[in-house]
Parts: C-alpha cells; sequence; structure tokens
C-alpha cells in the first residue's frame, strides 16, 4: 500500500531552538518528554509492504524568529519527495511579512505557511494585521495552514467572513479542527464544521487525535471521518499522522494500520491516504 503523509514533524534538537519541548515551557503535559529528541526519516516505520511515497513536513517551532533556519536544515534531508509547511509570524507589520516571505519563499520545498491560532483564533482573526496579511497570502499560490478549534463559534465564524473575501484561497484545516465525539461540545463542532464545508477551496486534514484525548478509540475516528464525508467532497479529506505526537497513543505503524480499518470503500481509503495528499500538494 502507497501512502503520502500530508502532517508531521522532524525535529533536530541540536541545532533548533524547540523552546516548547522544554520540560520548563507549555504545553505541561506529563508526557512530553517522550518526543523531545531527534526523529528523522527513517523513524517513519509502516507496516511491512507499505511505502511512504512522501511526506508534508509542518513547522515544529524550530527557530519562529528565524523560520527559514528549519526548512534549510529539512532540505538537506535526502528524500526527494516532501514539501513544507514554514513558519510565519501574521501579526508582522506588512512590509516585515513580506522580508520573511519573500525570503522563505527562495526555498524550493516551500508550499505554504503556519501561524498556529488555536485558543487566539479569533483575536487574530479580527487583527487588521493578520487579515491584511492573510489577504496577501490568498493572492498567492501558496497555502495556509490553519489549526484552530472548530469548536470556537466566533473564530469559525470570522474564518467564514474571511473566506467570502477570497475563494480562491488555498487552506487547509488542522486536526480536522480538534473534534471529541465524546465531548458535549461535539455537536457545536459538527455545526461549524457544516458552514466551514461550503468553501470549495477549503480542505480537512485530519490527525492530532492524541491532542484531544491520549486514549481515544477507533470509533471516534470513524465517527469524525463519516461527519467530513457527508460535508466535504471525498478529495477535500486527508488522513495524517502528526508524527512524532501520534507516538503519545501509538506506533506510527499502528496509525496508519487503523486508518486501513476505517469503515470506507478501497477507493475512499486511496484518496484519503494517498491521491488528495499527493494532488493537492503537488508530490
Amino acid at each position: 500500500m502507497k501512502i503520502i503523509d500530508p502532517h508531521l514533524h522532524l525535529f533536530n534538537t541540536a541545532i533548533g531552538d524547540y523552546t516548547w519541548l522544554k520540560p520548563s515551557q507549555p504545553p505541561f503535559w506529563s508526557d512530553k518528554a517522550r518526543i523531545n529528541q531527534n526523529f528523522c526519516v527513517k523513524d517513519l516505520v509502516l507496516p511491512s509492504n507499505w511505502q511512504l511515497e512522501g511526506f508534508v513536513h509542518i513547522e515544529a517551532g524550530f527557530d519562529n524568529s528565524r523560520p527559514w533556519r528549519e526548512v534549510e536544515w529539512l532540505e538537506t534531508v535526502n528524500h526527494s519527495h516532501f514539501k513544507t509547511i514554514a513558519s510565519i509570524d501574521l501579526c508582522l507589520d506588512h512590509s516585515d511579512f513580506l522580508k520573511f516571505f519573500n525570503r522563505i519563499t527562495k526555498l524550493i520545498s516551500v508550499v505554504g505557511f503556519r501561524h498556529i491560532l488555536d485558543e487566539r483564533a479569533s483575536e487574530l482573526l479580527s487583527d487588521h494585521r493578520v487579515l491584511q496579511n492573510l489577504g496577501f497570502l490568498a493572492n498567492t499560490d501558496y497555502i495556509f495552514e490553519c489549526q484552530f478549534e472548530a469548536t470556537d463559534t466566533q473564530a469559525v465564524d470570522l474564518l467564514c467572513q474571511f473566506l467570502s473575501t477570497q475563494p480562491d484561497f488555498k487552506l487547509v484545516l488542522n486536526h480536522a479542527a480538534f473534534p471529541n465525539s465524546a465531548s458535549v461540545d461535539f455537536k457545536t463542532w459538527q455545526l461549524n464544521i457544516q458552514k466551514l464545508s461550503r468553501f470549495n477551496n477549503l480542505h480537512v486534514k485530519a490527525a492530532g487525535w492524541e491532542m484531544v484525548s491520549r486514549n481515544y478509540q477507533q470509533a471516534q475516528i470513524q465517527t469524525v471521518i463519516d461527519h467530513l464525508l457527508v460535508h466535504f467532497a471525498v478529495d477535500k479529506i486527508m488522513l495524517a499522522s502528526n508524527f512524532p505526537l501520534c507516538l503519545f497513543s501509538c506506533s506510527y505503524a499502528q496509525l496508519w494500520h487503523n486508518y486501513s480499518q476505517l469503515r470506507l470503500t478501497p477507493k475512499q481509503l486511496e484518496a484519503l491516504m494517498y491521491k488528495n495528499a499527493k494532488n493537492f500538494y503537488e508530490l
């Protein structure tokens, strides 16, 4: 079986900052030490007879003040089929934002950018600097990887308002916006995902289950995928690993095996595990 993993992180703690991995810094996860180490391509071990055809590396806090350093390191990795999503600060004044953009986009693997919105999503999506910089990105061929919780209705409405003015903006919702089917807020997530699904330029990457619950179950993944397929075309959804954070719950190989056991047709599985990422990220 061939897969493309459209959301993973590799670490080089010898040359990167990774402030968030330090025990003294948030997030204060009791198991954070498990991932506070180096990870490289050889650690992406799949079930036997499976093949990793490519991957998309998402910025991992290597050096947020000089985000090009992470990409420069990654481009020394001997793997011909990968793309990168670089860190960029949407709160920069537009002239400074353009300087960062112009420097980073000289690197050949860069296809897009991420600024983690998370709990500040509503605040950031109301900030004129953020909207100006997002508006600039919307008029390029670059992707924006959007990370926040879809239970934040105000943020969802602000994002919908922005997307309604930018029909060609390539936007990806990271981690399916953190659904928790066991939570009382799950209905809110469902309703807000439905709002977002009306934008044809929005794609969803389903991953990061361990960020909601270390003990998530296969049935919870199935529930989320079923809901996404009701509202999004099958070519808008991608399954991903969030490696190495997936190790909080299971091995890399086990996660992909679990995906292969979802109640999906062979054609749907191929789309979600391979074709959609290959086409969207041009791998």
